[in-house]
């Protein structure tokens, strides 16, 4: 089977590797101009450890694993507050079914594993198809035309497959009310204390957390609740953006807001869930945040994105010429999972951005409370039945 696989992610960098061991013939197309390799920290458990786990990955997400030492978070003083030891969470919640990396250390895993067998164009993208029967007739952006046995639009929340395939996207984006940013730094400021720690300030309606990458470098992360409605989405819009939200906060923030500029993989977005009646029609089908976005609230993402490829990819193996059918089945298998987790990020908003001091007290409780054995007993208890793989 020919399947043109639209955006070079995880979700799409999983899915051509699995059609490819399959002996399936996947071609790749990304929009970006090169191999995206940036990003920020990921959390990796339950159904993409499971997936993982199926495809033999576990050995180099190990390697590509961040052993962060502590969750650390301070006041606006930049004084500690709360400090949980990473490992005892990791081994009490997740019996050690967890990893912390970088996005694009992922993708650079995927990437490895379909370079030189499977064809990737970069620059890019769908601009229009057509569906006859068992076929879809597909014109790139670069002007070529061919026919595929089935397209697959795992090109992201702001999906062009889905667009031309569903409709516009505020038909289907949630927006959950706030704004993200990311980017990352040469060397960490003087002023961070502890340079093995995930560490984290949180005021009402705005959170910054830093964290060590490799290379001595430092990564940030910014999410606030929207004050007002943002309309360019420029780099330079953003960091302005950045520099009127947090500017009056202490710690680390002036230097951080000082040196963005400069930053490396500068990345600034809405937190938008996708909320679809439907992943596919005809040949046609979305895979990834293109249909299945959580958003950062919910996070798991990236763990949903391979596994959602993987159980894509053994569905098509299953169906044989019946492709719709095996459609139909990864909808029916992987949606329930999605609208729930989709949920809990709606809920969980509140504590991940608390919008009062009230708020965040509370909040804080729960991180003392999640090292407590009973707590920590429901939580592995609650990460082990949500794996899609598992029922």
């Amino acid at each position: 089977m020919k399947v043109l696989i639209c955006g070079g992610g995880i979700a799409g960098l999983t899915l051509a590797w699995c059609l490819e061991r399959q002996g399936h013939h996947p071609v790749v197309v990304e929009r970006a101009p090169h191999f995206r390799d940036e990003g920020y920290m990921i959390d990796f458990f339950g159904s993409g450890h499971d997936a993982g786990e199926r495809l033999g990955l576990l050995p180099e997400l190990e390697r590509i694993h961040y052993p962060i030492a502590h969750l650390t978070f301070v006041d606006e003083r930049g004084r500690e507050r709360i400090s949980l030891p990473y490992p005892v969470l990791r081994r009490r919640i997740f019996e050690g079914r967890h990893f912390n990396f970088m996005r694009g250390e992922l993708a650079r895993v995927l990437h490895a594993r379909i370079e030189g067998r499977v064809e990737l164009r970069f620059h890019t993208t769908v601009e229009a198809f057509e569906q006859h029967g068992a076929r879809v007739r597909v014109r790139l952006s670069d002007g070529a035309e061919d026919d595929f046995d089935l397209l697959v639009g795992a090109d992201g929340v702001h999906s062009q497959v889905r667009r031309l395939a569903f409709g516009p996207e505020e038909r289907f984006a949630r927006f959950i009310g706030c704004y993200t940013a990311s980017f990352i730094l040469d060397g960490p400021p003087d002023g961070l204390r502890d340079r093995e720690a995930f560490t984290t300030l949180t005021v009402p309606n705005r959170q910054v957390a830093v964290y060590p990458i490799r290379g001595g470098r430092l990564a940030t992360f910014f999410i606030h609740r929207a004050e007002h409605p943002v309309e360019d989405f420029s780099r330079e819009s953003a960091l302005r953006e950045l520099r009127t939200v947090y500017r009056g906060m202490d710690w680390l923030v002036p230097e951080l807001l000082e040196r963005c500029e400069q930053a490396s993989g500068f990345y600034f977005d809405t937190v938008t869930q996708i909320d679809m009646p439907h992943w596919s029609t005809g040949r046609v089908v979305l895979l990834g945040d293109a249909c299945q976005c959580v958003s950062l609230l919910a996070g798991q993402g990236a763990s949903m994105a391979v596994a959602g490829a993987y159980l894509l990819a053994e569905e098509l193996g299953m169906a044989g010429s019946d492709v719709p059918a095996a459609l139909a089945r990864y909808e029916q298998r992987l949606k329930p999972a999605i609208e729930h987790k989709q949920a809990a990020g709606r809920r969980i908003a509140g504590w991940f951005v608390p919008e009062s001091r009230l708020r965040l007290a509370l909040r804080d409780l729960g991180l003392r409370m999640s090292l407590w054995p009973v707590a920590s007993s429901v939580f592995r208890r609650r990460m082990a039945a949500e794996s899609i793989f598992r029922h």
